[in-house]
């Protein structure tokens, strides 16, 4: 009997797979979003963390200052602002973590700070995750093992990782600088040879539940979900009316998509909430 049981065992792990790959499969949104015109102040948005079930973190590209944000209006519940003077600098991602914001720049540094009350100056810390060697950093999110952090390319410094989709991976227990990506995809084994000229990807985001990467494009308005294996779970284009500029992503409790947008000088700043599909 031991054949037999060997055989039920090898059936299982083959159901076993094929159920983990529908689990990643199964991301999908809703075509229509609900959307959401910012403040002034958020004209530039760039960033997105979910920050309670109906709202959300967010920072524009200049200055350290963090805002949470009302899903139900878009407007602004609290603000604080790191450092004294406010920090400046290119900042590009944001995520939570046990408790602490942390804010990423193009040339690859994080500020991690503590959440601040309303118009509160916290003190921040900076690290050097060492990106900046290999590209323009452009979107930052949680990962698969706790304790470490999504880092997006938006384009690497010359061959071998140009025109790839770049992603690292950074210990903040460690806080050393990385030594190499931790994935890499040519632009080519997902888009055809005229879509990869204009795919620039603008912000990451690790959806936990299906194990899925979520990756924004804003130069040609493009949603893509990558698995841990490489694979390209999902794929969408977004409606060019509703997105100028897609810079930040989060997901939230319930699944579903925030998306912020810059007002790229036609408008608001802007977040789109899409419902997710079950």
């Amino acid at each position: 009997m031991s054949w037999l049981r060997g055989g039920f065992v090898l059936v299982g792990c083959l159901f076993a797979s094929v159920l983990a790959q529908e689990a990643e499969s199964s991301f999908s949104i809703a075509s229509a979003p609900k959307q959401l015109s910012l403040a002034k102040g958020l004209i530039e948005i760039s960033g997105l963390a979910a920050a309670s079930e109906s709202s959300v973190y967010a920072h524009n590209d200049e200055h350290g200052i963090v805002y949470e944000l009302s899903l139900n209006d878009g407007k602004i519940l609290s603000a604080f602002a790191l450092g004294d003077p406010t920090v400046k600098g290119d900042f590009e991602g944001i995520a939570v973590g046990d408790g602490r914001i942390y804010l990423l720049t193009s040339s690859g540094l994080i500020y991690e700070a503590p959440k601040g009350a309303n118009r509160e100056r916290v003190k921040f810390n900076i690290f050097d995750t060492g990106v900046g060697a290999f590209c323009e950093a452009e979107g930052l999110a949680g990962a698969p093992t706790a304790g470490e952090f999504l880092i997006l390319c938006k384009s690497a410094f010359g061959a071998p990782l140009e025109n790839h989709l770049v992603i690292f991976r950074w210990s903040l227990s460690e806080r050393l600088a990385v030594k190499a990506p931790w994935m890499t995809i040519p632009y080519t084994d997902f888009l055809a040879h005229k879509e990869a000229r204009n795919f620039r990807p603008s912000a990451i985001e690790w959806d936990a539940e299906h194990k899925l990467m979520i990756i924004l494009s804003a130069r040609d308005k493009r949603l893509i979900a990558v698995g841990l294996d490489k694979r390209i779970a999902y794929t969408k284009k977004l409606p060019a009316k509703l997105h100028l500029q897609a810079e930040g992503a989060a997901i939230m409790a319930p699944g579903d998509l925030v998306i912020a947008d810059e007002g790229a000088g036609r408008g608001p700043g802007k977040l789109s909430i899409y419902k997710a599909q079950r």
